[in-house]
């Protein structure tokens, strides 16, 4: 039986209530130029999380790595990012990590080095960037960040796409995995890519009515043991939410003030709206092939489920022919209960709608790609960045050097252009700087041979 779903271009919306992978340079390109390139490239399949181990014993204080308070440190981590100190940002990441950028096509980083690499890139092109976490969620080896970020567009991206000046503020989540030693092993992120794109009108079709969330004053922390409860209620809470169930579901599951969090366009929806015209004003037919819930952490009154959604596309979304396409997305839906009646308080499903994009042959955006011009920029930081990096080429191994000279290509390209307006020539010369700093931390080991001061 066909069954009607919500279709925007948020992935939360087709995964949940719907509900050849190639070899990749390990120096991923940003995370803007993956969804705007002309021909989408279809994500693999993330590495699906393991299950959480409630009763781990610590490991004793000689054996201990990580830090001794993991809700402070992560946000130590992201008040890092925000100033744009990659090298002390991911210190407490294990040698062996693997962080994964859910649903972008170069988004397994499997090293420190080309985390820090990836995250400089993806910078690019931005000012008065911002980041906060709003929600930790701590249990057994897991943590479960929930944030957002805002920053302008004021210089042209790696890709050369031109400054837009419009703000882009982007919610998005974390599920972090810890080792015995306190070293985190294992990092998915969920951002939705296109929509930021969509903020800074590089993409079509922003949200009617969209509002951009704003950025958390304070932290919530909770830590606690999972209720494995929530993950029966759960399951029959996503089994139930056909269309024609919706307005029943939420009468049996859901508090009376239950709110469905749009990440899409920064709505909060009611109980209310939910049961009558919100799911019937999205349009798009999905046909619920499956969904496998990975893993699943919580504390408090809060429950995460890491999901794997398969659907099957039965046409209207954005006039994409309709094929039978198979489509397979990534979410984190994180849930509120109210413990004591066990119904459905608060619902976010953080994910990244390329995946849906991609499989589809849908382009987020389209961005021209020029080639970086030789030539000096007249200042001394950024002249200084580009001689250590091309210095340090023939001292990379096969498999990145050529990847890290696109990457600085990239660069070169975004702050040529932003030299040549005359815009913000402080701002320039800031970015080379940092991207100097990081340098001296990603490659200071594989290249002794730069002086990097």
């Amino acid at each position: 039986m066909r069954t009607r779903f919500i279709a925007s271009l948020a992935l939360c919306g087709a995964a949940l209530w719907a509900c050849d992978k190639t070899d990749k340079p390990s120096v991923a390109e940003p995370a803007m130029t993956q969804v705007s390139q002309p021909d989408p490239v279809k994500p693999p399949n993330p590495e699906a999380p393991s299950k959480p181990v409630p009763d781990r014993e610590p490991a004793p204080p000689s054996e201990t790595r990580g830090p001794v308070d993991r809700s402070e440190a992560l946000q130590s981590t992201l008040a890092r990012m925000e100033k744009g100190d990659f090298g002390q940002a991911f210190k407490y990441l294990a040698e062996d990590v693997i962080w994964t950028e859910v649903g972008l096509p170069d988004g397994k980083l499997t090293s420190v080095p080309a985390i820090v690499g990836f995250h400089e890139r993806s910078r690019t092109g931005f000012s008065d960037f911002h980041m906060k976490a709003r929600r930790i969620i701590e249990s057994a080896d897991y943590q479960v960040v929930e944030f957002v970020w805002s920053a302008r567009h004021t210089g042209a991206f790696a890709d050369g796409t031109a400054a837009t000046n419009k703000v882009a503020t982007l919610p998005g989540a974390m599920l972090l995995r810890y080792q015995q030693d306190g070293l985190i092993d294992r990092v998915w992120v969920f951002q939705d890519w296109p929509n930021a794109l969509q903020q800074l009108g590089l993409a079509p079709d922003l949200p009617r009515n969209f509002n951009p969330f704003p950025l958390p004053e304070e932290t919530e922390i909770v830590i606690g043991r999972y209720e494995p409860l929530f993950r029966e209620r759960y399951e029959g809470f996503v089994a139930r939410l056909g269309a024609d169930d919706v307005r029943t579901t939420l009468s049996e599951r859901a508090t009376d003030d239950f709110t469905w969090i749009d990440l899409d366009s920064g709505q909060r929806v009611s109980a209310q709206d939910a049961r009558n015209t919100y799911f019937a004003e999205r349009s798009g037919e999905f046909q619920r092939d499956g969904i496998d819930i990975e893993a699943a952490v919580g504390a408090g009154p809060f429950f995460a489920a890491y999901v794997t959604n398969k659907l099957v596309y039965k046409g209207g979304f954005m006039g994409v022919p309709a094929n039978d396409q198979k489509i397979t997305t990534h979410t984190l839906d994180i849930v509120q209960f109210d413990a004591e009646k066990m119904r459905f308080k608060t619902l976010a499903s953080y994910g990244n709608s390329y995946e849906i994009l991609a499989t589809l042959g849908v382009t987020a955006g389209m961005t021209a790609r020029p080639e970086a011009k030789v030539g000096s920029f007249a200042i001394a930081a950024c002249d200084d960045y580009v001689e250590h990096m091309r210095a340090c080429f023939d001292s990379l191994p096969d498999a990145t050097r050529e990847a890290t000279r696109e990457a600085l290509d990239q660069q070169i390209v975004a702050w040529q252009k932003d030299h040549s307006d005359g815009t913000a020539r402080d701002n320039v010369k800031r970015a080379c700087e940092s991207a100097a700093r990081s340098a001296r931390v990603t490659y200071a080991s594989a290249c002794p041979r730069v002086d990097w001061e």
